[in-house]
């Protein structure tokens, strides 16, 4: 799946109390990243979920769209959002029939639901990075952000190499 095209996806959206639909043409040209957690209503969830919230200007900054993502329904996702999760400010897509998860290989199939999974799609919808995790641990945004920034320095650099703990004042490696 790395640096192949994500396959085509339809569905809705649920971001500041409206629903939308939502699909690959509606991502292109930008930076996006796919934030797949199992489900609702769970434990370890929120935690990332109010870390992205409190980190999404630095995101915006960079241009780049966050899309959570479950296979819970888009009316789940409203409810947990208006009941429990006011802090979110980035949406939620539902995969109620699993297909993002199975076209991006993050289902569990052993219980139906999405794995910890993370994914970053450059503009022209190019799967960049992937990231699956048990779901025992939780992701770093901070490592989210240094991986993007890596990502689209590259993108914009063509034939320079981040090397190891790069940041945007150290050289990159030309070839």
């Amino acid at each position: 799946m790395l640096n192949k095209k994500i396959k085509p996806f339809k569905s809705i959206a649920y971001y500041n109390n409206n629903f939308y639909e939502i699909n690959e043409k509606k991502i292109k040209n930008k930076w996006n990243i796919f934030f797949f957690f199992p489900f609702a209503y769970s434990f370890i969830c929120p935690t990332e979920l109010k870390e992205i919230s409190d980190n999404i200007e630095k995101f915006k900054k960079i241009n780049v769209d966050i899309y959570g993502i479950s296979s819970d329904s888009h009316f789940t996702h409203k409810n947990w959002i208006n009941n429990e999760l006011k802090f979110i400010n980035f949406p939620f897509i539902s995969d109620l029939n699993h297909n993002i998860s199975k076209n991006n290989k993050v289902l569990n199939h052993y219980d139906g639901n999405s794995e910890r999974a993370t994914i970053i799609i450059d503009p022209n919808l190019i799967i960049k990075s992937i990231d699956i995790i048990d779901t025992s641990i939780s992701r770093s945004v901070q490592d989210l952000i240094y991986r993007i920034n890596m990502l689209i320095f590259t993108n914009k650099n063509k034939n320079h190499l981040c090397p190891y703990s790069w940041n945007k004042d150290n050289k990159s490696i030309i070839i």
